[in-house]
């Protein structure tokens, strides 16, 4: 069952195209902008550090048709136009999920339950400095993450990142969970809903942006964790050609969440647990559009607790035609300009809990460190005669070169195996093909622990998601329950402007076109597997050559090997 049966992993978001020019409304009604749906009037904010700058924004504008009734387990719809001007000055319901699961993690952002939460839920929210439909300023499409099963693209922040680069970000929900991953592996429910989604936002912005100020033959799509996954999955899939002009995947690849080879029999399961018969696929995907959403979540997320089931994606025929491996390997994947990397310490501490369930603060045996290798490897490679070799393989490399009896070295260097087979592998795996069938590469890990996590170790590194509150833009955004330190909003101004300086010229380090006060940066070389260099982000960024490529050579070689060759020997 690949991916979907690890918890630890999901923890790990038409119509004729008019030209119309958008417009400022009379004084203290806000920014009106015409879409191919209709009109939807906005708000004015600002970065805090840029009170006379005016950023425009609008939340909640429908991208899609509500996926209900029979349009649940269905490709997106175009959204219903609408008469007179909308409001849209609120964020939109979010999809349905499990809100609990996300505010119990230890994160300093939390979900506001005061949202509604709808299958009504495809709406997308544009921040932009300028309305002028000849403007053309570069696109920056937001993905969130989420493990595929939560998450929405109503995160604080992208007001700033606006501000600051002048660049219109969007960001979007799409479906998750068992409404926009379930499969039934055949023409009744193929799956992928949520990347349908994410192809519907994408043609909502080819259709929409310039009204906004935007450039709509100029977009970098981003996301991190399930959404930097959900970018390597878009650069394999036809679905999303010319929809977008460059990529950047921050902390996943597809590798991190490969697709599931037989997604019935948890279709079968989920469905067995609301009460639909489960063998006739056909009366299954009736049944189960028949039941709320309220119980297929609740099931859902009692099936995660109980025997660690998540829906994630599938080789549907359509969205993803056949293996990404394959894919991959025939250089199918698009050649866009692609920016991807990881952070230093990926199961650092939100994610710890889930790989180690005893006491974090005490550390973990030796023999707990192989029983967590054996359990990392046997959803993928049950019944191999070669898993001890394999194992061996895993201590070896991972042993402590000073401390290997100590617990917290033990913990330490076993969140780092995590880490690396989930994303450091796979970032390189994912980096060296791209590069080599042709594509512009920048590679990164990111070694800066923002200063929001008071209350962590001083062992931990910058952690899953710590490159999310500078990449936004966080530190200069009013969040009255967060303080930033002079370092953060000097990295923060630097991250964004190497994003938005790649969304704008496809290589980081170029500056230009972009705003005459943007920080001065360290040349980012290009990535090739011949010269392996990466940037090292942190307060002064450096380069190096070679991401932790012996752990790269262990998961993207040695493991494989053994798992091919079924035999004693390596």
């Amino acid at each position: 069952m690949a991916a979907q049966i690890c918890t630890w992993q999901a923890m790990i978001g038409l119509l004729v195209f008019v030209y119309c020019f958008g417009c400022i409304a009379g004084e203290g009604e806000g920014p009106v902008v015409s879409t191919v749906t209709g009109q939807a009037r906005g708000t004015i904010t600002h970065a805090t550090d840029l009170p006379g700058k005016p950023i425009y924004t609008f939340l909640g504008i429908p991208y899609a048709a509500p996926p209900v009734g029979d349009f649940r387990y269905r490709p997106p719809q175009p959204a219903l136009p609408w008469e007179g001007v909308r409001e849209a000055m609120e964020y939109g319901p979010y999809c349905p999920q499990n809100i609990s699961e996300a505010n119990e993690m230890d994160h300093p952002l939390k979900i506001d339950v005061n949202l509604p939460m709808s299958e009504d839920c495809l709406r997308v929210n544009v921040f932009t400095p300028t309305v002028a439909a000849d403007a053309s300023l570069p696109v920056l499409l937001w993905i969130f993450g989420g493990g595929f099963v939560m998450g929405m693209g109503s995160p604080p922040g992208w007001e700033s990142l606006a501000a600051h680069q002048d660049v219109v970000v969007v960001s979007f929900n799409y479906r998750v969970g068992a409404l926009g991953f379930l499969s039934t592996g055949d023409e009744n429910i193929p799956g992928n809903y949520g990347f349908l989604d994410q192809v519907r936002a994408m043609e909502w912005v080819k259709e929409n942006i310039r009204n906004f100020g935007g450039d709509p033959d100029r977009v970098t799509i981003f996301g991190e964790s399930a959404g930097g996954i959900s970018i390597s999955y878009h650069l394999l899939s036809p679905l999303s050609n010319g929809l977008f002009q460059r990529a950047i995947s921050q902390s996943g690849t597809w590798k991190t969440f490969p697709v599931t080879p037989q997604p019935l029999p948890l279709a079968q399961m989920i469905a067995g647990e609301v009460g639909c018969e489960t063998e006739d696929t056909a009366t299954l995907t009736a049944c189960l559009k028949e039941k709320s959403a309220e119980e297929l979540l609740e099931k859902q997320y009692s099936l995660q607790l109980s025997a660690g089931l998540y829906f994630t994606p599938v080789v549907d025929g359509t969205f993803i035609t056949t293996d990404p491996m394959k894919l991959m390997k025939e250089g199918e994947a698009k050649t866009v300009d692609y920016l991807l990397g990881v952070t230093n310490h990926e199961f650092g501490w939100l994610m710890l809990p889930y790989i180690n369930q005893g006491d974090v603060h005490a550390g973990m045996t030796q023999e707990e460190f192989v029983q967590g290798a054996e359990a990392l490897l046997a959803y993928e490679h049950t019944g191999n005669p070669n898993v001890d070799k394999m194992v061996d393989a895993i201590v070896a490399e991972y042993r402590h070169p000073t401390t290997p009896d100590d617990p917290m070295a033990i913990q330490h260097q076993f969140s780092h195996v995590h880490g690396d087979y989930t994303f450091v592998g796979p970032t390189v795996l994912v980096a060296d093909h791209h590069a080599a069938a042709g594509g512009r590469v920048f590679v990164y890990e990111n070694q800066y622990r923002p200063s929001v996590h008071p209350n962590r170790p001083d062992w931990v590194g910058c952690d899953h998601s710590d490159d999310f509150f500078m990449i936004s833009g966080l530190p200069f955004v009013e969040l009255p329950e967060i303080e930033y330190t002079r370092e953060d909003r000097e990295v923060s101004l630097s991250l964004m402007a190497y994003w938005a300086n790649f969304a704008r010229t496809g290589d980081p380090s170029d500056s230009t076109g972009g705003p005459t006060d943007s920080p001065s940066l360290p040349t980012w070389p290009q990535y090739t597997p011949d010269n392996p260099v990466y940037m090292k982000l942190d307060v002064v960024p450096t380069t190096g050559v070679g991401l932790k490529p012996e752990k790269a050579k262990l998961w993207n070689e040695i493991i494989p090997k053994l798992a091919a060759d079924k035999k004693d020997e390596l």
